[in-house]
């Protein structure tokens, strides 16, 4: 059967479902999400999300270890990249300032679709991001005849997913009633019965 995989640019869609105004969205169960990708006669091999979790904001970084904790617990392969200072020129302070900047995980998404495709592990590859700096790692795959790709993009991101589209005939919006439809539950269990991880109180009912 034709084995898919899924890869999702984790922050990419965040920055997407934030300005929505629904917390709850963020809460997103990405195995049951990349289920309804599938066409007949697929399986679904591996759901990988992408992500870099900061060390500068204690609260967040709680909800983000146990979103990942929740992620991991119904089967999505969590890859992880890290934060690093830059120095960067703020208009508003007419100064420099320092600032966090997510590294690696572009790079690590293009390197694991690439490796997969290579290694003859994957039919279609379903890439979640708006991001054009996949281009490169897209246009790599559509040379191989035994790999399809699927670009699916995160809400109100069509402008900003033209680029990369233009290289992905198979590409549609992510839609918010879809997302409502695969949130994880209130409190999510390992395998073994253990809660791993509970919806965060701020993201509402």
């Amino acid at each position: 059967m034709p084995k898919v995989r899924i890869y999702i640019d984790g922050f990419n869609i965040y920055h997407a479902i934030d300005p929505i105004g629904d917390p709850k969205l963020k809460w997103l169960n990405y195995w049951t999400l990349s289920k309804g990708f599938l066409r007949d006669g697929e399986i679904l091999d591996e759901v990988n999300f992408f992500t870099a979790v900061q060390n500068f904001d204690a609260d967040k970084r709680k909800r983000h270890i146990n979103y990942i904790s929740a992620l991991r617990a119904v089967g999505v392969q969590v890859h992880e990249s890290n934060f690093k200072k830059a120095k960067k020129y703020c208009r508003s302070q007419t100064r420099y300032c320092d600032f966090h900047e997510e590294k690696q995980t572009d790079v690590a998404i293009a390197v694991k679709m690439v490796s997969d495709a290579l290694r003859g592990e994957v039919s279609r590859a379903i890439l979640l991001t708006a991001d054009s700096d996949q281009i490169p790692a897209v246009k790599f795959l559509n040379t191989l005849p035994t790999v399809k790709v699927t670009l699916i993009y995160p809400p109100g991101r069509a402008s900003q997913a033209r680029d990369l589209g233009n290289q992905v005939p198979d590409r549609r919006e992510l839609t918010i009633g879809r997302l409502l439809t695969c949130l994880l539950p209130r409190t999510v269990y390992d395998q073994a019965g253990h809660a791993v991880a509970f919806m965060p109180a701020a993201y509402g009912s």
